[in-house]
């Protein structure tokens, strides 16, 4: 009988080695997975639990899932330091113009989810996957405006409905964003400016807005975080960004600027050389099912609810109410190549000439601003101020081509040019006074040719 049960015991053991040996044609799948992500901890949690359920439900697994959260433009900078050996599986997050170079430089692994043919190739002009599967948007990004709405009210301030309301002087200090270098959305609603209103104009009007930013925060989430704190008014945001915390009951409301605007794939990776690559590719296949573009959108999978939802990729799911139809915003005409050309360009102009000289920039708009304030008076006053408005539009010129320097050295003379009116008072007292004395010299002269 002992015997019997010994060997029961055996093959029982045997069976059971065998089971978790995988079949001919199955990969296995590590128990690990590295991510690297651009977004706020509450959503990578989200996530990290959700797939976590899932793993145990559906495929009876333990998953460790962890992450760090550098910005966007850091992430890539890391999988280009790693150099194909990285430390991480995944990088998640970010616009399209990163992946794209981070797939020119070999950084990426090519990997078509299992639900690939339902991602559309393109959204309003921009790519939404990689054709060869080196990267794919999970989910679309509108960019626009968060408004803290009792900060407008406590300064009396208008809320802004356009890019071009934002060069207005009340707006000056309530301003706050990240810069294009430090972050993929920003750099995005950049390059929406810039295709917008064409280069040159686009640049002029970036520089000018950037006399009413406030504050250039280290990364975009630092952005909302300030906004929902009510320490700024206005902050340059991705649209999810101003979702969450509306939803959250803060009173900040997401305005889509009404003149220029675009929605962009918000992209993910696996890194080439990932260290667990078939975890990281069980990741991509969740969140591009149907579960995971649910999870997105905020609506709860497996009790687990995204805090900060948004608009899938997919195409061929039903939106919750409260997700907005961006089919129906004014989108720009966006010409990908060009944007990928210049990406770097973009970043390094706006480093060198808008952030690092904020101070000049800002001491320089304002002079012209003074200026100009003073030759309105001026004219209200009668005076010729033709010749000086010609040589503000000049020094208007040179502050939006980023000469701060000669731009305030052309305004300190405008105000001298301004040219008094005549002395019309002075005039009229002298034509009475003739006046008076002509018709006093004929008076005279009548008398004395009446006493004759």
């Amino acid at each position: 009988m002992k015997r019997i049960l010994v060997s029961l015991l055996v093959l029982s053991l045997i069976f059971t080695t065998f089971q978790a040996l995988p079949t001919a044609g199955q990969v296995t799948v590590e128990n690990e997975l590295v991510l690297i992500s651009s977004h706020t901890k509450d959503i990578l949690d989200s996530f990290k639990v959700a797939f976590q359920k899932y793993c145990k439900d559906v495929r009876n697994t333990t998953m460790t899932l962890t992450y760090s959260s550098p910005s966007s433009e850091d992430c890539y900078k890391l999988a280009k330091e790693w150099a194909g050996k990285p430390k991480a599986d995944i990088w998640w997050g970010g616009g399209v113009n990163l992946f794209q170079v981070a797939t020119n430089d070999k950084l990426l692994m090519q990997y078509k989810c299992k639900d690939w043919a339902k991602i559309p190739n393109n959204l309003f002009g921009i790519s939404a996957k990689d054709a060869d599967g080196s990267w794919t948007g999970y989910a679309v990004s509108g960019f626009g405006l968060a408004v803290h709405l009792d900060y407008l009210k406590k300064y009396n301030l208008p809320e802004p409905k356009t890019w071009a309301d934002l060069l207005n002087p009340v707006y000056s200090e309530h301003i706050i964003m990240c810069t294009p270098a430090r972050s993929g959305s920003t750099h995005m609603m950049v390059e929406i400016v810039l295709q917008g209103m064409g280069a040159d104009a686009g640049w002029a009007y970036l520089r000018k807005m950037a006399a009413n930013v406030g504050l250039f925060t280290s990364r975009s989430a630092d952005v909302i975080n300030d906004i929902n704190k009510g320490e700024h008014g206005i902050g340059l945001v991705v649209d999810y960004y101003g979702f969450q915390s509306a939803i959250a009951g803060l009173p900040v409301k997401l305005v889509y600027p009404s003149d220029y605007s675009l929605a962009n794939p918000d992209s993910i990776a696996i890194l080439a050389g990932a260290p667990h690559p078939e975890a990281a590719k069980l990741f991509l296949d969740y969140l591009m099912s149907e579960e995971g573009q649910k999870l997105v959108m905020g609506i709860e999978q497996r009790g687990v609810k995204c805090p900060s939802p948004r608009l899938p990729v997919r195409t061929d799911l039903a939106l919750p109410s409260y997700l907005p139809d961006i089919t129906k915003m004014k989108m720009i005409t966006y010409n990908e190549p060009l944007a990928n050309d210049r990406q770097r360009d973009v970043n390094s102009i706006y480093e060198n000439t808008i952030e690092k000289k904020h101070a000049e920039l800002k001491d320089a708009w304002k002079a012209i601003q003074s200026a100009k304030a003073n030759l309105n008076e001026l004219a209200g006053k009668g005076y010729d101020v033709k010749d000086a408005l010609g040589r503000l539009s000049a020094a208007e010129v040179l502050f939006g081509q980023g000469d701060y320097q000669k731009a305030k050295t052309e305004v300190e003379a405008v105000v001298g040019l301004a040219k008094a009116p005549p002395p019309y008072e002075t005039y009229a007292v002298i034509v009475v006074a003739v006046l008076v004395l002509v018709a006093a010299a004929f008076f005279l002269y009548k008398k004395k040719k009446k006493a004759k």
